[in-house]
């Protein structure tokens, strides 16, 4: 039987990116629901409003406590993160429509949807092409 060493860099790591998504997912899901139901933003409007917020509090949460600096300058580590994560919150924004538009499914589980997806591209991204292993 395979047994996971929790104890290992890549295993402690993706806990790490898994606590601090969460953190990321209620942040942006609880600004999805205030600029929706609160201010009546139409849902697309407030999903990319939401998701470019939470980009940025992802980026401090995840180079505080996921990944380390230091393979470019900071400055380039910040271009890099948010070019990045401009075509993760373009594939959002694309999915988001599609699915509240043509398929019959709630605002909140879309973006629950979606963020899954979007998390697995961006820690693969993060941690091969702009933070140090």
């Amino acid at each position: 039987m395979f047994k996971y060493n929790l104890r290992s860099p890549i295993v402690h790591q993706i806990l790490l990116f898994l606590f601090v998504g969460g953190i990321c997912y209620f942040f942006g899901i609880a600004l999805l629901l205030l600029f929706v139901e609160i201010t009546h933003f139409e849902v697309n409007f407030a999903n990319f409003l939401a998701s470019l917020i939470t980009i940025f509090v992802c980026y401090l949460l995840n180079a505080k406590f996921v990944f380390k600096s230091g393979r470019y300058s900071r400055q380039k580590e910040v271009m890099a993160f948010f070019s990045f994560s401009i075509i993760g919150l373009f594939l959002n924004v694309v999915l988001m429509y599609v699915m509240t538009t043509y398929l019959p499914i709630w605002y909140v589980i879309s973006k629950t949807l979606i963020t899954i997806f979007i998390a697995v591209f961006n820690f693969i991204v993060r941690k091969k092409l702009i933070f140090l292993d």
